[in-house]
């Protein structure tokens, strides 16, 4: 089972590009074989040659996959470009079926990028206090303990614990706008962020299920208190 060095995203995107490149050189083929510019397509074969066994390599840790995309498009050089021309095109169709068998298969590589979309990614304070919870099914009381999380924060960091109070009463200025002139549209992003938390808890705090029963659901709700908690840092 291969293994990606980046995401599958990006791996689908390096092959697709690579695949478009290899399509584009087959149809210049016959404008080689019409014109007699043999010797200008057998350079751009080689440019594309090895530009793929690069991005190969770069794609996968096993260095084999970009070695056998080599010996498949590899072939022996004939008396003259007219006659090395046929092979290398017959070289360059093997080449793209190969990296579309690469693609098929890309959801059966193993990635070494974690997935940003991982519970595991949640702010540390939220993974501590509800990773249990959520991970037993129990997804309504893992979000309610991390809007507990981000109000523990704005206690510690104010005195007051509802976002209203924390950015009003208590005078909280956060770092981390794109630029001093948009920092009160991010400071009162943040504030309306913290302060539906503290809604979201009001609402869920009245019902014995809080209207999670997904986990889906609940990964939403942990990750909005993860991005305050980020935030508050």
């Amino acid at each position: 089972m291969p293994t990606l060095k980046t995401s599958r995203q990006q791996a689908a995107g390096v092959l697709a590009a690579r695949i478009e490149s290899g399509s584009e050189l087959a149809g210049q083929a016959e404008l080689a074989e019409r014109t007699g510019g043999y010797r200008d397509w057998l350079s751009l074969f080689a440019t594309w040659r090895d530009k793929t066994i690069s991005e190969l390599e770069g794609l996968y840790v096993e260095r084999d996959i970009g070695q056998q995309f080599g010996w498949t498009t590899v072939t022996s050089e004939r008396s003259s470009p007219l006659y090395t021309f046929p092979y290398k095109k017959t070289a360059l169709d093997y080449g793209i079926d190969n990296l579309k068998t690469l693609a098929d298969r890309l959801e059966l590589a193993v990635t070494e990028v974690p997935d940003p979309t991982a519970i595991d990614t949640l702010h540390p304070e939220i993974l501590a206090k509800c990773r249990k919870l959520y991970e037993s099914g129990d997804f309504a009381e893992a979000v309610e303990k991390g809007f507990k999380v981000v109000r523990d924060r704005l206690r510690t960091l104010t005195t007051f614990e509802t976002g209203s109070d924390a950015f009003g009463r208590g005078g909280l200025h956060i770092k981390g706008a794109a630029a001093p002139h948009v920092d009160d549209d991010f400071q009162n992003g943040v504030k309306f962020l913290t302060m539906a938390i503290d809604r979201f808890r009001n609402e869920k705090a009245h019902t014995a299920d809080g209207n999670i029963n997904d986990p889906t659901r609940g990964y939403e709700y942990l990750r909005l208190g993860s991005l305050a908690m980020h935030l508050l840092d």
